[in-house]
């Protein structure tokens, strides 16, 4: 058993070798082809409002157990780090609910909805594996890794906690839109410009607090 065991170290150590004066002497491959046979232009009804990002250096790591015959044999081990930009938008094509409440606007706008796929920074991402297997091991699994990136970014992009991040930012640019985009009609011409309260449709109703407004006599 031991001397099996030793022959298949030794021959992934002479494989291990050759693997990696390959990688070292192998030429580079340059150039790229695009077309534009397989792309499909869609329109977005009504349009989408863009109100806030959040980036973020992300990584990734996945490892691998070996075994030979129920003995373990090491691991290999993947990491791929890169710039993510995670976007987030509300439709315009939804109804808005406007409330004028005196010298108050009240606006309720669609829920916040994250922008799928994550953007991700290519140029800039970093991978590597280690392991007495990775020359053979590693490659496929950064590859396995790297193509779980963006369910693994879309899943985190929707999560409570990165809502919550980016809402105020959210709400303050939907505020900045009301105050360009309706306060300005001719309708308010001429008269005293209301204050914009911006509450989304998700919001628990207990947060929907109207905040007291001083104004000097």
């Amino acid at each position: 058993m031991r001397a099996i065991l030793k022959a298949i170290v030794v021959v992934s150590l002479a494989l291990n070798s050759y693997l990696a004066y390959r990688l070292w002497f192998a030429e580079p491959r340059t150039g790229s082809r695009q077309s534009t046979d397989s792309m499909v232009v869609m329109r977005t009804p009504g349009g989408l409002l863009e109100v806030s990002t959040i980036t973020a250096e992300e990584r990734f790591d996945s490892t691998i157990t070996h075994t030979i015959l129920g003995v373990p044999m090491g691991t290999t081990v993947a990491q791929i780090k890169v710039p993510s930009v995670y976007r987030y938008h509300i439709p315009l094509a939804k109804d808005w609910s406007l409330r004028l409440a005196g010298g108050v606007l009240i606006v309720i706008a669609p829920p916040v909805q994250a922008s799928l796929p994550v953007a991700i920074d290519t140029s800039k991402l970093e991978s590597f594996s280690a392991g007495i297997w990775s020359p053979i091991t590693g490659p496929d699994a950064v590859s396995a890794l790297q193509r779980s990136i963006s369910q693994s970014l879309a899943a985190k992009a929707t999560t409570p906690q990165l809502l919550a991040l980016q809402r105020e930012h959210a709400r303050k640019t939907v505020t900045e839109f009301v105050q360009r985009w309706v306060v300005e009609q001719p309708r308010w011409r001429g008269t005293k410009t209301p204050v914009v309260i911006v509450f989304f449709a998700d919001e628990p109703l207990g947060e929907r607090t109207v905040p007291l407004i001083l104004t000097s006599p």
